[in-house]
């Protein structure tokens, strides 16, 4: 369930970093479709691979669990209709989940959801996305559209991967004092952050930031 990013951007790149939207894959349209075949063939960095399973592997199984929605993390702008324009503006990849290890994780799972499977691809690293995809006004509007009643989002961090959890830590996670022991690679340390309180206000409006059709 580890999470993977690698975003060494400091505060004065945020100007730098392109406007980013979430694009839920679990809706049949040609953006969808184009995006789902791109984020198959994308790759982490080979030295994140311990800490993140890919896409190829994750979003089949999301397909068959009503619990998870899958999404794609692609420029501001981009409308994909085709693999190749899909892989040229899709940086990366991640899936909500509304049970998972919830209950191992928090003292309150029917009021969290988690996120896991989240990377972006290398070429997309440094510029500041992995910290804005996970951020609040990114991130919860979609998290309060799949789950309306979560207060907080949770995520697993390996230990060793020092890099990712500076970026959750730059997004406004932080530690809960818990760890997570479930995966091969040795222990994952559990972060949290409340969800923005006027997010679930407006869960039923479009938000520019996200898009699920």
């Amino acid at each position: 369930m580890s999470t993977s990013t690698t975003d060494t951007s400091s505060g004065q790149d945020a100007g730098r970093t392109p406007a980013l939207r979430l694009v839920r894959l679990d809706h049949d349209t040609d953006q969808t479709r184009a995006l789902r075949e791109a984020v198959v063939r994308q790759r982490v960095a080979p030295d994140q691979r311990r800490f993140v399973t890919e896409a190829v592997h994750t979003l089949p199984r999301a397909d068959t669990d009503p619990d998870r929605t899958p999404f794609a993390v692609v420029l501001a702008g981009a409308r994909p209709r085709d693999r190749a324009e899909a892989l040229d503006r899709c940086a990366g990849f991640g899936i909500v989940d509304l049970r998972g290890h919830l209950r191992d994780l928090v003292d309150t799972p029917e009021r969290a959801a988690l996120l896991r499977a989240y990377y972006l691809t290398p070429e997309w690293q440094g510029r500041g996305i992995g910290r804005a995809a996970c951020s609040a006004p990114t991130l919860d509007p979609l998290v309060a559209e799949v789950a309306p009643r979560a207060t907080e989002i949770v995520l697993c961090v390996n230990r060793a991967n020092e890099a990712g959890r500076r970026t959750y830590l730059a997004a406004g996670f932080a530690p809960t004092g818990r760890d997570h022991h479930g995966g091969p690679n040795g222990p994952q340390q559990i972060l949290s952050r409340p969800m923005d309180p006027g997010t679930s206000r407006g869960a039923n409006h479009r938000n520019e930031r996200t898009e699920n059709t």
